[in-house]
């Protein structure tokens, strides 16, 4: 029988990634009270503090006590032209109309503020949701656990891997709560593939591939409005920049010199690599994150990157078409692909020396493969293949609400655990940084597991792989692995035939 797995040890999360009825109840009986300040707030920000208003009318214990935002602010109405229709639209987005929004007085500058540390420094603030531009996750994260606040922190986590080595040890050093938000991973699906897949329902795995696709003739992130309100005057240039600040040795962002206030850049940073690292982290990051964790394993060893700037040349400078091949010590491959050209997907599938799993609505799909037939699939499939058998899952009702009910009980009980904690959305942030640094650098590199930093990649991989080759050595196994020998390769007789003449001897002989 397969040994039971320590879930917790592996994912740092809560022992399933499941919501039931009970973290309701768990978070809605608690007496203390979790008064949460907002670090941004733009259009993600405001889901979430919805959400908090949601939980607080329900007379859930949370509350939310303070925003901040660089931008004054706009509340309005307008007109959506798009696809032949035209949407009236609601706006509001900025400081100002999320204090109102929050119940908060917009003269009270201790709790509505453009500076952050404003909100760091309050006493009456227990936590934090940053959902700030990518570029200040890092600091804003270090400086809020040093604050000794607790994080919800939206993907990526942070925007290059030093970062998130620097996340992860704070993390861990303060002993606070943080949530990563990739929404993805309040499903249950994943720890239930990854369940079946350490027990050697496929096999050893060899190879899976992700994606994610879109198609917007305005360019991808485009669609986010400017507005003639968004001045010098009404945003605070400096603090969106952060030049003035050091995250992991270096500058948060560029300066006025190097960037000039430009609306298309505030509203629209995901289009610049300062702020963004496009697809790649945007797109990719709950990918990434959602993927490694089923298939059970963590930091790659080896990365490199393709993709283009092809059809959206509007000034942006990330590409349009991207695509992150991942290598493993386990002996296995992620291939995470993505493009803003095309709306056709890809499936999410994770293939196994012995069969392979298809993630669906609802669950997850089984195909048995047989090695010893040959070719199990027809090489163009006319038609979906039969599974041999389907995992039924049932995901939250909410992704996002799901991850606030299991951040605040975690809070609440002073458990690390939450459903994507910081070594887990690390993986993502390195394997994404690994990928925008091969793409922009035409070089693969390697991650230095020891040293927890990226290095320039050389020939040592391809030359492990042969010497365990002619050493026939037994393969490396994922985390948890309980899977017999996942289906290792069984030579014909004749391979004994094999081996090289040396001084005119048969090696058969």
């Amino acid at each position: 029988m397969p040994t039971p797995l320590d879930r917790r040890k592996f994912f740092g999360s809560a022992a399933a990634l499941s919501l039931s009825a009970a973290s309701y109840a768990n978070v809605a009986g608690s007496n203390a009270r979790v008064r949460v300040g907002f670090l941004g707030c733009g259009g993600r920000a405001q889901a979430h503090i919805d959400l908090v208003n949601k939980f607080a009318a329900e007379g859930k214990p949370v509350q939310a006590v303070a925003v901040c935002d660089v931008w004054d602010g706009l509340e309005d109405e307008y007109e959506v032209h798009f696809g032949g229709k035209a949407t009236r639209r609601r706006y509001a987005q900025g400081l100002y109309p999320s204090a109102r929004k929050c119940g908060l007085d917009r003269a009270d500058r201790s709790h509505v503020t453009k500076d952050y540390r404003v909100v760091l420094d309050r006493a009456d603030v227990d936590a934090v949701c940053i959902t700030t531009p990518d570029h200040w996750h890092g600091r804003m994260t270090l400086d809020a656990l040093s604050a000794g606040k607790d994080v919800y922190v939206e993907r990526p986590m942070t925007r290059t891997a030093e970062e998130a080595v620097a996340v992860v040890d704070a993390w861990r050093h303060t002993g606070r709560v943080v949530t990563v938000g990739v929404q993805s991973m309040a499903d249950g699906v994943w720890v239930r593939a990854f369940d079946a897949i350490r027990t050697g329902a496929i096999g050893h795995v060899a190879h899976a591939q992700t994606g994610f696709f879109r198609n917007d003739v305005r360019g991808q992130w485009r669609f986010y409005r400017l507005a003639q309100q968004m001045t010098p005057k009404t945003v605070d240039w400096d603090l969106f920049l952060g030049h003035q600040f050091e995250c992991a040795g270096r500058r948060v962002g560029p300066t006025p010199r190097e960037q000039p206030f430009d609306r298309a850049t505030f509203a629209q940073w995901r289009c610049q690599w300062p702020f963004s690292g496009g697809p790649f982290t945007d797109m990719l990051s709950h990918y990434l994150t959602r993927m490694t964790a089923a298939m059970g394993v963590r930091f790659p060893t080896r990365v490199v990157a393709g993709g283009g700037l092809y059809l959206e040349t509007d000034g942006r400078d990330v590409p349009d078409v991207s695509t992150v091949v991942a290598d493993y010590d386990e002996g296995c491959q992620l291939v995470a692909t993505a493009t803003t050209l095309s709306g056709y997907p890809t499936e999410d599938v994770i293939r196994g020396r012995l069969g392979a799993i298809k993630f669906v609505k609802g669950g997850f799909q089984v195909f048995r493969d047989d090695p010893t037939r040959g070719a199990s699939f027809p090489p163009r499939m006319e038609s979906a293949p039969e599974p041999s058998s389907f995992v039924a899952v049932e995901p939250p009702r909410n992704d996002t609400e799901a991850m606030w009910v299991n951040f605040l009980e975690c809070v609440q009980a002073r458990r690390q655990s939450t459903f994507c904690p910081p070594d887990l959305g690390a993986v993502a942030v390195t394997t994404a940084a690994m990928a925008v640094e091969s793409y922009r650098t035409g070089s693969a590199l390697f991650w230095d597991n020891e040293k927890r930093q990226i290095v320039p990649a050389g020939p040592s991989w391809a030359e492990r792989g042969e010497q365990r080759s002619r050493q026939r050595a037994k393969p490396n196994q994922i985390f948890g692995w309980s899977g017999g020998d996942g289906g290792v390769v069984q030579p014909p007789s004749y391979q004994s035939l094999a081996g090289p003449w040396l001084n005119g001897k048969d090696p058969a002989k």
